[in-house]
């Protein structure tokens, strides 16, 4: 097993902001505006609420307060980042902070080699695109957006052409599954870092539709088995190192802002604890109240056998099991399903 002494530096740093509550990554979610209408998305309505959105000058404060708190990774991100009117300002003034800023994005609103190259000349350095097949009619089918296929194929040359590091996140769905080693293959062909991702959540309002594409559990089997046949070295571990019954990092080493200024643990975790326009960033993440989620985890989750072998592949996210069960420590009947599958390879 191993310990913190022959871990690499990453997760050194990772661990040790992470026990002392220091937030090294903050998401900043600068919209809740979107170009697509993704079925899988938690974001209920593709809109923002115009007497709340912040100001520039806020968006200005915030980094201000991330930077003095010791963040120094930033995420933008949304709904759609880009569609955010003071995005090319708050890239700009991250990259000033000496942040390291990367986004996520679809891609929709880079249509030309110039964008890319001001991408890049803006500070971004990293870039994670949406891309769920390189079959157009699967894709499309996932975004509800006839063409946007072809337009983020499109982004992603453009970004690679500007010298940016881009990467795919491809959400694995059941209406996917069967295309994800063709878009993975396809990826590593472009240097282009891949990642399948099978977590699907509901919305923010409770609604349970997006967990209709969830894979099932014999997909999920097929995928990982295929998959470990393929690249041996990708077979699912268990976690070699854990603070507690189990890893998370919301509240700890991570954080994020809504579209609003609200400080919440992570983009799964909801509940904000304060509002970084109003309130210093320290007087927010020492609040009595947030500590319920950092102590959470130092509890028993339901129903997990914790000599089981699969306790150990179990990536229980409380964010995800209060927002589905209404119980943080209740792990969903899809992330039992997930840790089974893992362990019997």
């Amino acid at each position: 097993m191993a310990t913190p002494q022959n871990l690499d530096i990453l997760n050194k740093w990772r661990l040790k902001s992470s026990a002392s509550w220091i937030p090294l990554q903050a998401s900043l979610e600068l919209t809740n505006r979107c170009n697509e209408r993704c079925q899988h998305c938690y974001i209920p309505s593709f809109k923002d609420d115009p007497k709340k959105v912040l100001s520039l000058h806020d968006w200005y404060l915030v980094l201000d307060k991330l930077k003095k708190a010791g963040t120094l990774y930033i995420v933008l991100m949304g709904g759609e980042a880009m569609l955010s009117p003071f995005f090319w300002d708050i890239l700009k003034y991250s990259h000033s902070k000496g942040f390291h800023t990367s986004m996520i994005t679809n891609g929709m609103k880079i249509k030309t080699q110039e964008t890319a190259d001001k991408l890049r000349n803006f500070g971004i350095k990293q870039m994670s695109f949406s891309l769920y097949s390189l079959k157009p009619h699967v894709h499309d089918f996932l975004t509800r957006v006839k063409g946007s296929h072809q337009k983020t194929i499109k982004a992603i040359e453009l970004c690679q052409n500007a010298g940016l590091e881009v990467g795919v996140n491809a959400l694995l769905t059941n209406a996917n599954i069967d295309d994800i080693f063709d878009l993975e293959d396809w990826c590593i062909e472009k240097n282009i870092v891949f990642k399948a991702d099978p977590t699907i959540t509901p919305k923010l309002d409770g609604n349970l539709d997006p967990l209709k594409l969830r894979a099932s559990k014999e997909q999920l089997l097929y995928f990982f088995r295929a998959r470990t046949k393929k690249f041996p070295k990708s077979k699912p571990k268990p976690e070699t190192y854990i603070e507690s019954t189990h890893v998370c990092n919301a509240g700890k080493g991570k954080c994020a802002i809504t579209a609003y200024g609200d400080l919440i643990p992570c983009i799964e975790i909801r509940e904000a604890f304060g509002n970084l326009v109003t309130e210093d960033f320290s007087e927010i993440w020492k609040k009595e109240s947030m500590n319920k989620w950092r102590n959470i985890l130092n509890q028993d989750l339901k129903g997990i056998d914790p000599k089981s072998k699969s306790s150990n592949f179990c990536e229980h996210c409380p964010g995800i099991s209060n927002n589905e069960c209404n119980d943080p420590l209740q792990p969903t009947q899809f992330q039992k399903d997930l840790a089974q599958v893992k362990a019997s390879l």
